[in-house]
Parts: structure tokens; C-alpha cells; sequence
């Protein structure tokens, strides 16, 4: 046995890359008196020669060979991935095995954090935060959970929120629809990538291009085009001097990446004008505190012009500048601001602003339907419902509002040139005329795009009214749907889960569809978008489940698109969330039982599933199978070592999906029949024997167990740890790195 900081190093062949001191390896004449040093480089091709060993070899060439180590700093390695789904594959499955291996091979505290290659950059700078990979373990967390209430609402997650500032509306005429999204997905990032961290002058973070686009619903390239000098969004964000740095990996000097300042809600230049003149009118130069004071007390519309302020016809050939109530107050006085000049500016700008009044947009309504209706329907629907509200004193709720001067006035409050294009959003009201018998394929085609997007607005807006106003003009009325419906494919989606959720209760084999969904989002990942390989992979899905589980699964299934864009990943991890947040999480049977002694963890390793005598409890093992299964079982069989043996035969067999279902289904079928063998000789064992067996594989000494080596001599270690799991095993070992070898 060799000593490591990385614990004991047991047979088998399997070198660790680890900080030896004062070590021999048997059968070497090596001898080491001092600490050896890893440079950073050094530690990750150790961590990657070591992950190689442990997994299988497409999953390594898929998944981990392309990272390479960006960075190093402060004991943080930054690992650079080709995109967002290796990213997040490694992050969800690696950090925690290649924080405690690097801790090793480096002798300190090593964090590993995972970014996106070349799709990063700044807001301002963030080169050298002390804070950017740091992280503050707090001493008493607190860990908290969702309950949904509905299949719906796990897929709509309706408390995901993003706030857009009321006053934002008031833009649109200048810079139109797409503009105000981009800066409102600026913000979001700014917030996450900040949340948590202390305030060190300016909050400098680092995001993701990718990410606000997701968030605007925006290509790529089209958000750097924004970015540009001179484009409508330099109101908004300015971008600073792209200076040159070291790279800390290479030394070598190299380009720092773009930096940008966002600008905290700025006046639009029509309502700068607006307050200028009424400070002016009321004698500013003469009084300022009389004139801020009269400007505080007004109302909104007594200086700015409502519901929109149309721009200057010189407006496009203006140059952006950040305008502020304080500045423009400044600029009047003529001298820095006392005091009591401040806090009337800051009174006024919070009254012109409106501070505090923000529009909801839920993550939902951005990542799904603001790409679908384009940005100029979506910002009509947040128009139509920051009109809408609910009186909470009187329980009134308005969600029906006028919007007088018809498609001309909507055109103007979104910055919509041509009130045309608002026209084909909704059906026509009246018949103007006849059209052609015969339509070229364009025509066909634009008619069927603007008939798509009537039907989804129509989801959210119903135009049930209209009236002529005296001076000619028409005025809408709209009902308008304040919480956001599902798109097409989520409708779809729900429908299933909801018809295998009933139709699985109705059957008795509500937990038997919990434990297959437990196990079979596990590569989801992995799945290719591949028509043939999606339905050969479903085929397959289904083993190990009973037949009336398999038949209500495949009745589902057909009713989905399989070629569809993560269709069945998407059910899967549907139905997975909502479990997760239904069933209720009660560990008391593992914590507090007056028949096991809190200094023998041999027993406390089985307690969940064994009687005060340390054997194998069969209501225990049941715990969470349904209710009907649970007392048929209960009353035919006379102990649990048939239940155990199917349990052990299922993870013993690779195509098995779900063990603890197939041990349910043959006992249902033929009753008290084990399965034989080998696999009914370790059911015989006592719980504790057989978790030992189990903790020995999984620590890489592997038993000597006749039994045991005919079922589990070439089984991956996922299999091993899916029957520790099937069978309530609490183990007594680390968690380790047990991926597929």
C-alpha cells in the first residue's frame, strides 16, 4: 500500500498523480524526501490521465479530451470547453471528482470552474477579481426545494422572473422592441454573474455573449452588430478602451477582451427636453429649490407628455449621451449640487422614472416565446399587461384595456414605422374585398406566417372590441391573458405526462413510473438527434419495467414527436421535476431509530432497510413502492429474500433499466420465486455482508466472493451503485468517481 495526501492506494494497477512525502512504491527503488511540486499544467494532464482510466473511452473522447486548462490563479483551475453542453456536462458530473484529485496533486485547496471558450466577455473587466472564482462556504446553509403544483407550472417555473423598469416602455419610439430586450438581458446577466458577491468599488463581471442572446432572443451576430459604435444601443451600454494585458498561462502579452459599461436608465432625449422647460418655467436659475420643489410635487404628465413622446426627426443622427435628472439639474444650476439640491434631484428622478415600477417577464415568456413571436409582438403583449391589474383591497381585476387610436397609436408607442405591420398581427375585422383565386407560393407563404402568428398572439391577446372616436380614429379593445400559456411542443409534452400520470395511478404503478424516471434521464444528455438512434434508444427504455408500465410508457410515447428538438428529454426531466417536488424527503428512518446504537455504524450503514436484528425488513425495502403493490407484496411473501434476489439479479444484467421495478413485476407473477442462482445465494447474506461487498467493489478491491464475482466479476461500477441504491444501502466509504470504465 502506498501513502498519498489522496488517502491509501490499493492494488490494481491504478496510479495516482498525487503529492507524495516520505513514500516508497513497492517493488521500486524510489525513494522520495521531499514535497514534489506540480506545476498547474502538470496537475491537469495528471487529472486527465486519471479520468481516462475511469471511464469509457468514447465518453472521455466526447466529453473531457477536448477541455484544455485556460487558466490558473489563486488555486482556481479554469477550464476551457468547445461549447455549453460540454460545459455543463463536466460541471454536473466532474467538479467535485476533480477538485478533491487536483487538492491532492497540488497539496491545497483547488477549485475548478468550467467556461465556454471564446464566448466570454466583459462588462467593464474582470481580469483579475479576487472574487470572480472564489467562493464563501456558509457555516449553516439552508437547503431549499419547489413544491409544483402542477405539471404546468414545472414547465412554466412561473417564480423565474426578470425585471424590465416601466420607464424602459418609453424608449421604444426611439430605439424600438429588440433594443429594450438586449438591455434587459444585459441587466439579467449582470445580476447573476453578480449575485452573492460584495460590492469592491465597481462590480465587475464576466458573461456569457451566448447567454444574453438567449435571453433576447437574438442571434449572435446580431447582438455584436448592436454592440457597434453609433447603433441605437449605446444608450444603454458603452463600450470602453480594449487595452492589452499578460496572459498569466503563456506571458505573453495578448488582447483583453471587450469591455462594456451599462448605463443606469437613462432619459430618453425627448423627456430631457420636457424637464428642462418646465424647470425653466418655473425660474430654476432664479430658485432652484422652489423650482425641484414644484417638479417633485407635480404629476408625470405635467411635464412629460404621455402615453408616448414621440423623437426628434434628427434623432437617428444623434449622438448617444447618457442623460440624467441630476445632470440636467447640474447643467441649470450652473454649480455641484448642495445637499438639499441632491435630494430634491434624486426625489424628482425617482417621481420621473418611476422608480420601483418594474414589468415581470418571465424566463419562461423570454426563452421560449419571445424567439417564437419576434420582439415587436412579445413587447406589445408586456405593454397590454403593465395596463392590466388586480386591486387586492377590492379584488377588482382588469384585464381588459382600450387602446384608443387604433394600429396608429400602437405603431407609435413600439416604434413601429409602418402601423400596417401591427395590422397582420390580428384578424381582420372586416372583409375588404376579395382576393385572387390563384396566389404565387410567396404569397402563400407570408399568408401562412402572418395566420402562425395570429394564432400564438392569440393566445395571449383577444381583440373583443372597437369604437369610433369623434375625431375619426378607432379605438381597440383587448382582453388580455396576464400568465403565460405553453408553446405548442410544451402543450404537447404536457398532455402526455399528465395522461401517464393518471393513467399510471389508475393502475396502482405510480412509483414504479417515479423509479423509471429516476433512472432514465441519466443520458438524456447523450442522446443523439438522430431519428433512427432517438427510437432504437426508446425501444430499449422500457426493460426491466412490468408490462402494463411498458404498455402505458410506449402509448405515450407515440404521441410525441421523437425527431423533435429534446422532445422525450424533455418529458422525462418534466415528469422527474415534478416528482422531485411532490415527494416528500423524510430521512428520519436513517437518522433517529431507538434500536440501533449511534456508535455502530456497521448498523447505521443498513438501518433503512433492515429490523432491530440487522436482517432484511420487507415492509422497509417496499417504502417506495405504491401503496397497492406494496400490500400484495407484504401479504405473499413471507421474507425478503425473493424481493432481494430479483433486485440483485436486475443490476447484475446491464439491459435491466430499473431492478427495484423487475423484483415488483416477477414477485406480482409468480410469488414467492427467487430468481436462483447466484443471485438468490447473496440474497441470503445479512444486509451489512452484502453492503461490504459492495463498498469493496466500489473501492477498487474487488471481493473474493464466489457469488459475487459470477454476476458483478465485469459489471461497470454504475451498475454497483444502482443496487446499493435499489436496496436502501447507506455505504461507508467516499464518494468517488464511479463512472462507466
Amino acid at each position: 500500500m502506498w501513502k498519498t495526501s489522496l488517502g491509501m492506494i490499493g492494488p490494481g494497477n491504478r496510479p495516482y498523480f498525487g503529492y507524495f512525502t516520505n513514500c516508497d512504491f513497492v517493488g521500486k527503488d524510489v525513494f522520495m524526501d521531499a514535497a514534489i511540486e506540480f506545476l498547474p499544467e502538470k496537475a491537469w494532464q495528471a487529472a486527465l490521465a486519471n479520468l481516462q482510466m475511469d471511464m469509457s473511452r468514447a465518453t472521455f473522447e466526447t466529453w473531457v479530451k477536448p477541455a484544455c486548462l485556460e487558466d490558473f490563479n489563486d488555486g482556481t483551475f479554469v477550464i476551457s470547453c468547445m461549447n455549453s453542453y460540454g460545459r455543463d456536462w463536466l460541471a454536473d458530473r466532474l467538479t467535485s471528482t476533480l477538485e478533491r484529485f487536483l487538492c491532492g496533486v497540488m497539496n491545497r485547496e483547488i477549485k475548478v470552474r468550467f467556461i465556454v471558450k471564446d464566448q466570454e466577455y466583459d462588462l467593464e473587466n474582470s481580469n483579475d477579481e479576487d472574487d470572480e472564482y472564489s467562493s464563501e462556504t456558509d457555516s449553516d446553509p439552508v437547503e431549499l426545494d419547489i413544491l409544483y403544483r402542477s405539471i404546468r407550472d414545472s414547465l412554466l417555473e412561473p417564480g423565474r422572473v426578470v425585471r424590465l423598469p416601466v420607464y424602459f416602455l418609453r424608449w421604444l419610439p426611439y430605439v424600438q422592441s429588440q433594443v429594450i430586450f438586449v438591455v434587459m438581458a444585459l441587466w439579467q446577466e449582470y445580476y447573476l454573474a453578480s449575485g452573492g458577491k460584495a460590492q469592491k468599488g465597481n462590480n465587475k463581471v464576466s458573461v456569457r455573449a451566448e447567454q444574453v442572446c438567449q435571453w433576447a432572443g437574438i442571434s449572435r451576430a446580431q447582438f455584436f452588430r448592436l454592440l457597434q459604435p453609433g447603433s441605437a444601443l449605446n444608450w444603454f451600454a458603452r463600450k470602453t478602451e480594449t487595452d492589452h494585458e499578460v496572459d498569466r498561462r503563456t506571458g505573453r502579452a495578448k488582447k483583453s477582451c471587450n469591455k462594456y459599461v451599462l448605463l443606469d436608465t437613462p432619459l430618453t432625449p425627448g423627456d430631457a427636453e420636457d424637464l428642462k422647460s418646465f424647470l425653466l418655467d418655473h425660474g430654476i436659475r432664479e430658485s432652484p429649490a422652489s423650482a425641484l420643489q414644484a417638479a417633485v410635487t407635480a404629476d408625470p404628465k405635467q411635464i412629460l407628455n404621455y402615453p408616448v413622446r414621440l423623437p426628434p426627426d434628427n434623432f437617428e443622427i444623434m449622438q448617444p449621451r447618457y442623460l440624467t435628472v441630476q445632470e440636467i439639474v447640474r447643467d441649470l444650476v450652473g454649480r455641484r449640487l448642495t445637499p438639499e439640491l441632491a435630494t430634491l434631484a434624486d426625489q424628482l428622478a425617482d417621481r420621473i422614472l418611476a422608480q420601483g415600477e418594474f414589468i415581470l417577464v418571465s424566463w419562461y415568456f423570454l426563452k421560449n416565446w419571445l424567439p417564437t413571436l419576434g420582439s415587436d409582438a412579445a413587447m406589445l403583449i408586456l405593454v397590454l399587461r403593465n395596463l392590466c391589474y388586480f386591486n387586492d383591497e377590492t379584488g377588482e381585476l382588469r384585464d381588459e384595456v382600450w387602446i384608443e387610436g387604433g394600429y396608429e397609436a400602437i405603431a407609435q408607442r413600439l416604434g413601429i414605422k409602418n402601423p400596417r405591420t401591427v395590422a397582420t398581427w390580428l384578424p381582420a375585422k372586416i372583409d375588404r374585398g376579395k382576393r385572387k383565386d390563384e396566389l404565387t407560393d410567396r404569397t402563400d407563404q407570408e399568408f401562412a406566417r402572418r395566420q402562425r402568428l395570429q394564432d400564438l398572439l392569440g393566445l395571449f391577446v383577444d381583440r373583443t372590441d372597437h369604437r369610433v372616436n369623434s375625431s375619426g380614429s378607432y379605438a381597440w379593445k383587448f382582453k388580455v391573458q396576464r400568465v403565460d400559456p405553453l408553446i405548442p411542443q410544451h402543450k404537447i409534452i404536457w398532455r402526455a405526462a399528465s395522461s401517464l400520470l393518471a393513467d399510471c395511478e389508475d393502475q396502482g404503478i405510480l412509483d414504479e413510473l417515479y423509479s423509471w424516471v429516476d433512472i432514465e434521464p441519466n443520458g438524456c444528455i447523450e442522446t443523439v438527434k438522430n431519428g433512427p438512434k432517438v427510437v432504437l434508444r426508446l425501444s430499449s427504455s422500457t426493460n426491466g419495467c412490468s408490462e402494463t408500465l411498458a404498455a402505458i410508457l410506449n402509448d405515450c410515447l407515440e404521441t410525441l414527436d421523437l425527431e423533435g428538438k429534446d422532445c422525450f428529454e424533455t418529458l422525462l426531466k418534466t415528469l422527474k421535476r415534478f416528482k422531485d417536488s411532490q415527494k416528500e424527503k423524510d430521512t428520519s428512518s436513517t437518522q433517529d431509530s431507538s434500536n440501533l446504537s449511534a456508535d455502530d455504524p456497521d448498523l447505521q450503514a443498513v438501518a433503512a432497510v433492515t429490523d432491530s436484528k440487522g436482517n432484511w425488513d420487507l415492509e422497509k425495502l417496499l417504502a417506495r413502492a405504491d401503496k397497492k403493490n406494496r400490500q400484495i407484496l407484504l401479504n405473499q411473501e413471507k421474507d425478503a429474500q425473493a424481493f432481494v434476489s430479483w433486485v440483485i439479479h436486475g443490476a447484475s444484467q446491464a439491459s435491466i433499466q430499473n431492478p427495484y421495478s423487475l423484483a415488483i413485476a416477477k414477485l406480482k407473477e409468480n410469488p414467492e420465486t427467487s430468481a436462483g442462482g447466484a443471485s438468490e445465494r447473496l440474497a441470503a447474506y445479512r444486509p451489512r455482508q452484502l453492503a461490504g461487498l459492495i463498498e469493496q467493489e466500489l473501492t477498487f478491491r474487488s471481493p473474493s466472493d464466489r457469488n459475487w464475482r459470477m454476476l458483478f466479476a465485469q459489471a461497470k461500477r454504475d451498475r454497483i451503485r444502482l443496487l446499493a441504491d435499489a436496496l436502501g444501502l447507506i455505504l461507508d466509504i467516499q464518494e468517488e468517481s464511479w463512472m462507466s470504465s
